[in-house]
């Protein structure tokens, strides 16, 4: 074996095997023969060369490569049957390659700002790794080569979206051929703000009081701001447009636009727009006024309101209101009979403006109208009930003061003079009328129904004899009473008629034969009016 620093020591059976190479410092592909020397061969010897330690398959005493690279390490191992007999394998020394020009250029581009304003210079730097190469630089803007040869690449011209790129390309002395890399960036280009402003009114001339907008197109970055202005004095208004209907003629309205604070990229902050003169239109303001005949009268009289309107245009419409809510009407006269004390009527006027795009709603003076209570009659009770040939009592009480009333008809009165007043002896049913007039002219008029009823008169015996004359025992017709039922029974209490109907009654037979003389006894039993009836007696039948 070989030894680094000592003289070769051989023995009679071991191999020994050391390498050479033929050149070094070589660039790459170049080709590099290696040759093995071996003391001891033996028999049956067997080289195995290896790069960075792996088998590269030569059983040769001599190895060409072509395909290596700065460090790479070459060795060969050497195996046989010695001259002793035995097997055995040796290790040779290790040879390392230095491929001058094995190295893989880097380059990465930078700015130095990442916001460009259009028309600013800014400044692109490279960091390249290129070992001990020459290396060599070549700007690109848009893929279009600029002359710029350095590490360093200077401009003011380039536009949103630009693409800038360096390409390094190193090259070593004696050795052919180039190596290249690429770094390149795309560049936003803000554009340079130059604040302006113009405002335009979307209509030249107005009548006074009309709307009119004004609208600013600006430029102004992304969120700027506006201050708009009317003869000089601040409005307040801060957005794109101003919508006023205040102006007056000969007013003069402008805007300062004022550009976003982050904006960067401007020349000024603000700038003035122009200034527009406004001619305003004046006219005589349309009127309207409304009276009433009659501002007081009873609830339920129908009052009357009229309007009078001047300075009108072609068309008119009137709206009536009371209370300030709006009524059916819309003419220029409001009758009505439904309001109360202390309503206020009013009427709003809507007519156009002559030469005038817009209409105007005047309002007009209120009226208050003073509705006195008409007076209410109450009788008590409502309804009164007497039997035939008897008298009523009437009492009535008016709500209000009184000036007069009438009793109508009172003939059958005995004290007309009185609100409580009696009447004659009745024998059928009467109404009488009320009328009063309170202090204040209202005037109320009421009916009181008297009704007259009629006792039954049953009859103590009849003939069903079917000569017309009292065949049928009944309750005699004219009664008041409400049937509700009529039962009549035989002497052992057996029921032999029964009937709800006022109109019907008993013809003496049972069973579809004539029942025999005699004695019989008969329940009525009804309501008159609000009583209870229960009417019990006999009915002799007589054959």
């Amino acid at each position: 074996m070989l030894l680094a620093g000592k003289p070769a020591v051989y023995t009679d059976c071991t191999p020994v095997i050391t390498i050479a190479e033929n050149r070094n410092n070589v660039c790459l592909d170049s080709a590099v023969t290696f040759h093995a020397t071996v003391v001891n061969k033996g028999i049956n010897g067997v080289y195995k060369w290896k790069k960075n330690t792996v088998d590269v398959g030569t059983n040769s005493a001599d190895y060409t490569a072509t395909d290596l690279h700065d460090g790479d390490v070459v060795g060969c191992e050497y195996s046989c049957k010695t001259t002793c007999g035995t097997d055995a394998t040796a290790e040779s020394n290790q040879v390392a390659m230095h491929v001058i020009n094995d190295i893989t250029p880097v380059i990465t581009v930078a700015n130095e700002d990442s916001l460009i304003c259009e028309g600013e210079l800014t400044l692109f730097t490279t960091q390249a790794f290129y070992g001990s190469a020459i290396p060599s630089y070549q700007w690109k803007v848009n893929n279009e080569a600029i002359a710029d040869i350095t590490p360093y690449y200077t401009t003011d011209t380039l536009t949103n979206g630009s693409k800038v790129e360096c390409v390094l390309t190193i090259s070593t002395p004696g050795c052919p051929g180039t190596k290249s890399s690429t770094s390149w960036m795309t560049i936003y280009v803000y554009p340079m703000i130059h604040p302006a402003i113009k405002i335009t009114p979307n209509k030249p001339e107005i009548c006074r009081g009309e709307t009119v907008t004004f609208t600013a197109t600006a430029n102004g970055g992304a969120y700027p701001s506006f201050a708009w202005e009317i003869n000089g004095v601040p409005t307040g208004d801060t957005s794109t447009s101003l919508i006023t209907s205040a102006l007056k003629d000969g007013d003069s309205v402008s805007c300062t636009v004022t550009i976003d604070q982050d904006s960067r990229c401007h020349t000024t902050t603000s700038a003035p727009s122009n200034k527009v003169g406004m001619h305003v239109k004046d006219y005589v303001d349309p009127t309207i006024s409304i009276d009433a005949p009659l501002l007081e009268a009873c609830a339920g009289t129908p009052l009357t309101f009229n309007a009078t309107a001047t300075n009108t245009g072609d068309y008119t419409l009137y709206q009536w209101y009371v209370n300030d809510k709006i009524s059916e009407s819309n003419m220029p006269t409001f009758i009505t009979n439904k309001l109360a004390n202390g309503d206020k009527v009013s009427c709003i006027l809507t007519t156009n403006i002559p030469g005038c795009s817009f209409s105007a709603d005047v309002p007009s003076n209120y009226k208050t109208v003073t509705i006195n209570d008409t007076p209410v009659i109450t009788f008590s009770p409502p309804d009164t009930s007497i039997f035939s040939v008897e008298s009523a009592l009437l009492k009535a009480s008016v709500t209000g003061t009184i000036a007069s009333f009438t009793w109508k008809p009172d003939s059958l009165l005995l004290m007309p003079q009185a609100l409580t007043t009696a009447t004659v002896p009745l024998g059928e049913n009467t109404v009488f009328n009320l009328s009063v007039v309170d202090i204040n002219g209202c005037k109320a008029s009421s009916d009181a129904m008297v009704k007259v009823l009629y006792k039954m008169h049953l009859p103590s015996a009849f003939t069903p004899n079917k000569d017309g004359k009292n065949d049928i025992f009944r309750i005699p017709p004219g009664s008041s009473l409400n049937l509700q039922r009529l039962s009549v029974y035989d002497r052992w209490g057996h029921i032999i008629f029964r009937t709800s109907d006022i109109s019907k009654g008993w013809d003496g037979s049972y069973g579809g034969r004539d029942l025999p003389a005699g004695t019989y006894i008969y329940l009525v039993e009804g309501m008159l009016y609000d009583k209870k009836v229960i009417e019990k007696g006999t009915i002799t039948l007589i054959r």
